[in-house]
């Protein structure tokens, strides 16, 4: 393998012909500063950001996936984790292997009409709050606890299950449990019975270089009593009792 991951850096935002990407070197997960997250390629993060009241359109941090690699224009990504993210792909387009992202960065307001909308669906009528928010929270994240939030992660190929189980889906979720840990991308909702939380997702994959340092952020400022309250959208006050920090957002498969 001949060409390093700066290639890919320079191909966020827009669409590139593959070539033979090396996997990078990782910087330490467990680089972290008290009010700020700074990776060792220099990407910064605040609480705030890191609880979705963040603008990836317009932060400087943040660089739009190559239509190459994505299904749709105008998916966000923090600029490292973008930049591994096409190197993985164009590793994978080696093989045969085709790597679309469906959805990555999401803001407090998309997760909150996501949220929001399967409250409100009429199959709820009759349920108590905590039941909706249970059921809700087999697949998604309450508004403010996503890893979407963070420009880390992404979600690839497809969201049914089933579809990673046969065809194309099983080639590609091969793939990626064979070569993603080595561009620093983990499944991090896996089969695993210890683990708490949402269902397994085998399309839900995490730059944990910078997803770790994040995640141990929220904890610091959590441990500080500095990590606001969850609030701004129906079942918020459940928060707590569901255990959204320790059992979801801490409920995940570390390699």
């Amino acid at each position: 393998m001949t060409v390093g991951v700066a290639s890919a850096w320079m191909a966020c935002g827009a669409a590139t012909a593959p070539t033979k990407p090396t996997a990078p070197t990782s910087p330490p997960a467990s680089a972290f500063l008290t009010d700020t997250v700074q990776s060792a390629t220099g990407a910064v993060a605040d609480v705030r950001e890191l609880l979705g009241h963040v603008d990836p359109a317009t932060h400087p941090d943040f660089v739009a996936i190559p239509t190459a690699w994505c299904a749709r224009e105008g998916l966000m990504l923090r600029t490292e984790a973008c930049s591994t993210f096409v190197a993985m792909a164009e590793a994978a387009a080696l093989e045969g292997i085709r790597l679309e992202a469906l959805s990555a960065t999401r803001t407090f307001a998309h997760q909150r009409s996501i949220w929001e909308r399967k409250w409100s669906r009429p199959r709820y009528m009759g349920w108590e709050g905590v039941d909706i928010a249970r059921d809700i929270l087999t697949y998604s994240s309450m508004p403010g606890s996503s890893r979407h939030h963070w420009g880390t992660d992404l979600d690839l190929h497809s969201l049914e299950s089933d579809d990673f189980t046969h065809g194309e889906g099983q080639r590609v979720v091969a793939w990626l449990r064979a070569n993603a840990e080595g561009f620093g991308f983990v499944e991090v909702y896996t089969e695993d019975p210890a683990r708490t939380g949402y269902l397994p997702e085998p399309w839900h994959w995490s730059y944990m270089p910078l997803a770790e340092a994040f995640l141990a952020q929220l904890e610091e400022a959590r441990a500080r009593n500095e990590l606001p309250a969850f609030a701004g959208f129906s079942g918020a006050e459940l928060a707590d009792s569901l255990g959204i920090f320790d059992a979801y957002m801490r409920g995940i498969h570390r390699p």
